[in-house]
């Protein structure tokens, strides 16, 4: 028998291979396009090869008994090199190539060969799609053409898989990344937090002790020191919710009413006289995670009020129910978001470059946590906004 010869690209193309992670174990489609290969050539025999360094296994086999063959022995390993895509044999034993075979002197031994390269736009052949049979046969150019065909739905399989691999490997080290955030900004918190609180008392005992010797400057100066170690202990903490809205157990259903939710937001943002927050006009019973529900209004009605300049900020939330999901509404009389950034808002770190009530600007981490929230909960946020009349968010959660 002839030895059988590389490909011109064989580094190359067993590097090509070795990306594609093909697992030895049997898939059902593929056993399904060997199936249809046979049928359609009216051959009894059909595999889907995959030709190594040193060895040629097979990913799906029909009528055939076999894991794997040396590369020497292999039909598949001359069809994988030959010059045109179309590997031909109607008798194997009228070719001297392959007249010393030792297999091709047994009683049942494989006297009919015909395989198509598997490869893409890189023409780099990974194996084959061949049908074989113990006696001579002919295929009409009709059930060649199947052939190609079916060798072109093989090649696209095994590439969506490994587009399905690469994907998997993506979101993994997603994952890992997203777990070493996690984790960095718990220990950032934890060392932060203890030098701001004492940054905030040092500024206090400073205030006090110093009172009389301080200059309207001095007292403006640890003033900003302090609002300033506020700000950041703020900044942590919004960072660590964002970050602990993803390990949220939105899975942990209860009842429970929207007004009770409305109102333990209005007790922890502690209303002033000046705000009014308007209750929907019917008390909806939901069934959901009342967790990420309060932290959800708790950043859009704060929103609300941070970023409003009117004398008398008024907040109406709305409740609603469809057949498969409770929609809620947050609407104000703000300043507004410009109709280009209402997209971007819920984007991590995206800020409009407004300052609050308080002079502050906001730090873009609350929406995002909004949006992470809300696409747990199964629905969906929107905003709609006019500069200087107000803006409503509304949500959707999954019955």
């Amino acid at each position: 028998m002839t030895k059988v010869p590389l490909h011109p690209r064989e580094l190359e193309r067993l590097a090509y291979l070795e990306s594609f992670h093909i697992d030895p174990k049997r898939e059902k489609v593929l056993d399904e396009l060997t199936e249809l290969a046979c049928k359609l050539t009216n051959v009894p025999k059909s595999l889907i090869s995959i030709v190594h360094k040193d060895e040629v296994w097979f990913k799906s086999q029909k009528g055939l008994q076999l894991d794997n063959s040396p590369r020497e022995l292999s039909f598949c390993a001359h069809a994988t090199v030959n010059d045109g895509d179309f590997f031909y044999m109607e008798d194997v034993h009228e070719n001297p190539d392959f007249k010393n075979l030792p297999f091709l002197k047994e009683e049942e031994s494989i006297r009919f060969y015909a395989g198509v390269q598997l490869k893409d736009e890189n023409n780099l052949p990974l194996g084959t799609v061949c049908v074989l049979d113990t006696k001579p046969h002919k295929l009409n150019s009709e059930q060649k053409k199947s052939l190609e065909m079916i060798a072109d739905l093989v090649m696209r399989q095994l590439l969506l898989n490994k587009k399905n691999i690469e994907l998997k490997e993506k979101t993994r080290l997603l994952q890992e990344n997203n777990e070493m955030l996690k984790n960095f900004a718990r220990v950032v918190s934890h060392d932060m937090k203890m030098p701001l609180a004492s940054m905030i008392l040092t500024t206090d005992l400073l205030s006090k002790k110093y009172s009389n010797q301080l200059d309207e400057d001095g007292k403006r100066y640890l003033h900003s020191i302090k609002d300033t170690a506020f700000s950041m202990s703020d900044y942590i903490d919004n960072i660590l919710s964002h970050y602990e809205s993803d390990q949220l157990a939105i899975d942990d259903k209860e009842e429970f009413d929207i007004y009770s939710i409305i109102e333990k937001v209005e007790e922890m943002l502690g209303l002033r006289d000046d705000i009014q927050l308007l209750f929907p006009e019917d008390n909806l019973i939901i069934n959901s995670n009342s967790a990420a529900m309060e932290q959800v209004l708790l950043n859009l009605i704060g929103n609300s009020i941070k970023y409003n300049n009117q004398e008398t900020i008024v907040i109406q939330v709305t409740a609603a129910i469809t057949p498969e999901y409770y929609k809620i509404g947050v609407k104000d009389n703000g300043i507004g978001i410009p109709k280009d950034k209402q997209e971007d808002i819920f984007k991590l770190f995206t800020t409009l470059n407004q300052t609050d009530r308080s002079g502050k600007k906001g730090n873009g981490i609350g929406l995002s946590t909004v949006k992470i929230l809300v696409d747990k909960l199964g629905g969906s946020i929107k905003c709609n906004s006019k500069i200087n009349t107000g803006t409503t968010f509304t949500f959707t959660v999954k019955k």
